[in-house]
């Protein structure tokens, strides 16, 4: 059996995998020509396929993407919604340092950390001005939009830091102990309502388009404040600059936007009480990163060998 690795980067654990999986051919290709050449023996692929790649690879009976969301495969490659190609993600891989990211977004916001910065810059002492400001977290309530492994990783820490935590999922979810109440979907009002941080972890999917939009948003406090880690398109990102503009809500925190990268001319970089870093919140130093992304396919393969289910399996229809 043929395994087809595509990312460069996996070069330095491809020798623990060949010695883990000795009778397997694993082969990690220099090139797209030399891609091209294995894909059509392979039986197993680790990365990205082009759509041409795809069409000629009719062997090919399981693709582990390196990513938790989906776009780069089925935008690229849409005919593998249709295949009988089993499809598994790297869903978790980035969880942790998302969970610490928008942790300390929130304290961002609730300390006020870019207007210190300004005051900074200004050579500003505003003791007075900045005790009408800042804020506690600990008494808050934050809403997970999205209680995956990301979500969940947001979850514990702000239990820890004193929070109440709310959630919503389009997915049935088990009662978790971080969690007060774990609702479906059609409770995202009620969630909005009583939240003074929102953070949306949920993948996108077309079903998931602009779900956070210019209803919802003035369903929120307007003390409260929008942070999202996941994707660009879950939410109205004109909406978003509008209510922001408008004090609908008090501020937001985006790791993600619709388009990126963010187009120099965007309103959304002149928008108050917002910041915006570049979608990095599910990076840290890059070989921690390279590493959990692998271990899940080196999982995955051994389980694969050894006829157990797979982890992460995506739902081709659903796309994530």
């Amino acid at each position: 059996m043929k395994v087809l690795v595509l990312p460069d980067w996996a070069a330095p654990f491809c020798r623990s995998l060949r010695e883990r999986h000795p009778g397997t051919e694993i082969v990690l290709a220099d090139s797209q020509a030399e891609a091209s050449g294995h894909i059509r023996e392979a039986e197993v692929l680790f990365g990205y396929p082009t759509s041409e790649q795809f069409n000629s690879a009719s062997n090919l009976k399981w693709i582990q993407t390196l990513d938790a969301g989906m776009e780069g495969l089925f935008g690229a490659v849409p005919q593998v919604a249709g295949s009988q190609v089993t499809v598994t993600n790297a869903r978790g891989a980035g969880a942790p340092m998302i969970g610490e990211h928008a942790l300390a977004l929130m304290l961002a916001l609730s300390r006020q950390l870019p207007r210190f910065l300004q005051d900074k810059q200004s050579h500003a002492w505003d003791q007075e001005g900045a005790l009408d400001v800042v804020e506690y977290l600990g008494d808050k309530t934050v809403g997970i939009v999205g209680l995956g492994k990301s979500g969940r990783e947001i979850a514990w820490r702000c239990k820890a830091m004193g929070m109440r935590v709310l959630a919503v999922d389009r997915e049935a979810i088990d009662a978790d102990p971080l969690v007060e109440f774990v609702w479906s979907l059609d409770r995202l009002p009620d969630l909005l309502r009583e939240s003074d941080y929102v953070v949306v972890t949920a993948p996108y999917s077309a079903a998931n388009a602009n779900l956070i939009g210019r209803r919802e948003l003035a369903t929120m406090k307007r003390s409260a404040r929008l942070v999202v880690t996941s994707r660009g398109r879950v939410f109205d990102n004109q909406a978003l600059a509008s209510a922001l503009k408008r004090g609908t809500i008090a501020g937001a925190a985006l790791d993600t936007v619709e388009r990126e990268p963010l187009s120099p001319d965007s309103e959304l970089w002149d928008v108050p009480n917002l910041i915006i870093t570049p979608h990095i919140a599910g990076n840290a130093e890059k070989i921690m990163l390279d590493r959990r992304t692998f271990a899940i396919f080196e999982e995955n393969l051994g389980r694969y060998l050894g006829g157990m289910p797979l982890l992460n399996v995506v739902d081709k229809q659903k796309q994530y």
